[in-house]
């Protein structure tokens, strides 16, 4: 197994769950740590609600026993707020703290937050020194490629001289969003600016993919959209870093298994009826392209309890048994922002708090 760490924490696998918004919440982050993911990264935190004490903020900060290690995400843009949040999170039983500074939403970084900040290498500076002073756990970050070209040197190396411990990079600018392919030579290019251990994030979903971003120099590769609606290939990348034989897709059983797992935690964490609202877009993307997708579809409306979910999820299983039925593994594209509706709070603070 590739052993790795960020200063004292130790992961035994170098994959990381990405952190994102209305996704990575403890019912998915619980799932994929089960699944075989080393290291999990919550849904972004915006700092200035977390220290004045929000309610949203504080239910994003749950952190469970079993998901350790566990990275908590913060976002904003005074160093003084960001110091105080990261003291929270620590106080919280967080392993690290982690930096957006890669966001590329438009409502983001209008208001200079997230990927907006890497026109400000020295602003980067100022926020990670302020949090790396606060805290005695370890402060990464997550960048992108650049703005518009690439600046990530400049950026991690600003990152490095504040007391940053470690760096991950979407090998995308933000005007690239999450079109076209990664590049890996930005990836490369940090692993050589800096001394600090590189998570490589952009297109893993498979073992060759995490084998293309590992030829960087990277410590390890951060999953995102690979592993929505395919939590399987954290188990597969766990075995394929460990020199196993990697495990075949699930079957349809298999898959029903795991997402019936899937709503049992979210039920556990978030009730009934919450659970039977937001876990739709997860079984949509859990059925993308196949015959229980229109199954699925058929049923959302109606979804109220948790007997109307398991009902659903056995129709769309069903519909799957039938001969020469494929399943896809994560999403081609970003998901719809209209489906990442617990977004929109942190969205909002941001916008009034610029």
């Amino acid at each position: 197994m590739s052993a790795w760490s960020i200063g004292a924490i130790q992961m035994d696998v170098p994959v990381v769950l990405a952190p994102m918004a209305a996704v990575t919440n403890p019912p998915f982050r619980l799932l994929c740590r089960e699944m075989g993911a080393g290291l999990v990264v919550t849904e972004m935190i915006h700092a200035a609600e977390l220290v004045k004490g929000g309610v949203r903020s504080l239910e994003m900060l749950d952190i469970r026993p079993t998901e350790h290690p566990v990275a908590v995400q913060l976002f904003g843009g005074d160093p003084e707020t960001m110091a105080r949040a990261a003291a929270i999170v620590e106080r919280a039983g967080a392993d690290m703290v982690d930096i957006n500074f890669g966001c590329p939403m438009k409502k983001v970084v209008r208001n200079g937050l997230g990927a907006a900040l890497l026109r400000r290498p020295e602003r980067i500076g100022e926020i990670v020194r302020a949090m790396a002073g606060a805290v005695s756990i370890p402060v990464m970050a997550k960048i992108r490629a650049g703005w518009q070209d690439s600046s990530a040197v400049e950026v991690g190396r600003a990152i490095e001289d504040a007391g940053g411990a470690a760096i991950t990079i979407h090998g995308r600018t933000q005007k690239d969003g999450f079109e076209g392919h990664a590049d890996l030579g930005s990836v490369a290019q940090l692993v050589q600016a800096v001394s600090l251990p590189v998570i490589g994030n952009g297109d893993v979903r498979d073992a060759a993919s995490a084998d293309r971003m590992m030829a960087t120099g990277c410590a390890a590769v951060m999953v995102g959209r690979g592993c929505m609606g395919y939590p399987w290939v954290f188990r597969e990348l766990r075995a394929h870093f460990a020199g196993n034989e990697v495990p075949g897709e699930p079957t349809v059983d298999e898959r029903g298994e795991v997402i019936r797992r899937h709503v049992e935690l979210y039920a556990d964490t978030y009730g009934e009826s919450r659970t039977a609202l937001q876990i739709r877009k997860h079984l949509l993307w859990y059925f993308r392209q196949t015959p229980g997708e229109a199954v699925l579809k058929g049923r959302l409306a109606r979804l109220s309890t948790l007997d109307d979910v398991f009902g659903a999820v056995d129709a769309a299983i069903d519909a799957c048994q039938q001969p020469g039925s494929r399943f896809v593994r994560g999403l081609d594209k970003h998901p719809n922002r209209r489906q990442t509706c617990r977004e929109r709070p942190a969205v909002t603070a941001a916008r009034k708090a610029s």
